[in-house]
């Protein structure tokens, strides 16, 4: 089962709530596994809407009752995931449910599931939060790839000491999915995160408690979102540091985008390597 204990918050609607919506998407996903019929996902689908919109409105008035300093923050998460599902909703029916889509659905989910159940509504029941002083990067690079570590951590429960950051010079780049995403603000330029296939599968067979074997639009789709929560948290660590940047939706791309000859960040576990490279017109000073 994907939903795991260390998951609760100790509010009892709230995680009744949560282990609901991991076993829809676990639902979602053996449907599709299974080759369902249109009418099968129809249903998954409208359930899962009308629970995620019933869900969020339930934490919120939970977060309002225990005076939630991050209250904003967290229900714009909430209205853009809300968004992002009734866009696929509408992607699905004008396409006849067909299974890119759907695999594309399922792995956004996932990865956004566990990160915001495993992360960010953590928060809300946090009664000490550790004060720690600011890191010191040199550059983007090393921002953005310890950030990856730190979302690689939370989602596939690898433990930090164990993932080791090395800085590459004049590198081709190397990988078996690529993510991009481009930067703008006063951080211009892209983000390039390269990951082995033997990292990819793992990963997203941490989160789905499945056996996967091949890189599809699952798999794809749920390394776009952990790229994705990655360069949020970059961006917003930049942002604590008075430097605008914000993100747009990460692609896939065949990795030639950064050249050859490129500096970057390996990040090394035990279950493959990810390579980080951030393509920038200006370095900030951080």
């Amino acid at each position: 089962m994907m939903w795991k204990e260390s998951y609760r918050l100790g509010v009892d609607r709230i995680d009744e709530q949560h282990i609901e919506l991991f076993r829809m998407t676990e639902e979602l996903i053996r449907a599709i596994d299974s080759h369902a019929s249109a009418e099968a996902y129809q249903k998954a689908l409208k359930f899962l809407k009308d629970y995620v919109v019933y869900h969020f409105a339930d934490e919120e008035q939970y977060q309002a009752s225990i005076g939630y300093a991050g209250r904003e923050e967290h229900q714009k998460e909430h209205r853009e995931f809300t968004r992002t599902v009734f866009d696929y909703e509408r992607k699905l029916k004008a396409n006849g449910y067909d299974l890119a889509t759907l695999k594309d659905l399922a792995g956004m989910l996932t990865a956004w599931l566990i990160y915001h159940v495993a992360d960010t509504d953590q928060k809300m029941v946090a009664r000490e939060k550790a004060v720690y002083g600011q890191k010191h990067f040199g550059r983007c690079v090393e921002l953005f790839s310890e950030s990856a570590a730190e979302v690689m951590e939370t989602m596939a429960g690898f433990d930090r000491s164990s993932i080791r950051l090395r800085t590459v010079h004049n590198h081709q780049m190397q990988g078996d999915v690529f993510v991009e995403i481009e930067l703008v603000g006063e951080v211009t330029g892209k983000a390039v995160f390269g990951f082995s296939k033997e990292l990819a599968l793992y990963l997203v067979n941490t989160m789905t408690m499945m056996e996967l074997t091949e890189i599809d639009e699952l798999v794809q789709s749920a390394l776009c979102e952990l790229t994705n929560i990655s360069c949020g948290n970059a961006a917003s660590e930049l942002a604590q540091r008075r430097i605008s940047c914000d993100i747009r939706p990460p692609v896939t791309c065949d990795g030639t985008s950064c050249g050859t000859g490129v500096n970057g960040v390996c990040v090394d576990t035990a279950a493959g390597g990810l390579e980080v490279v951030v393509l920038v017109d200006h370095e900030p000073s951080l």
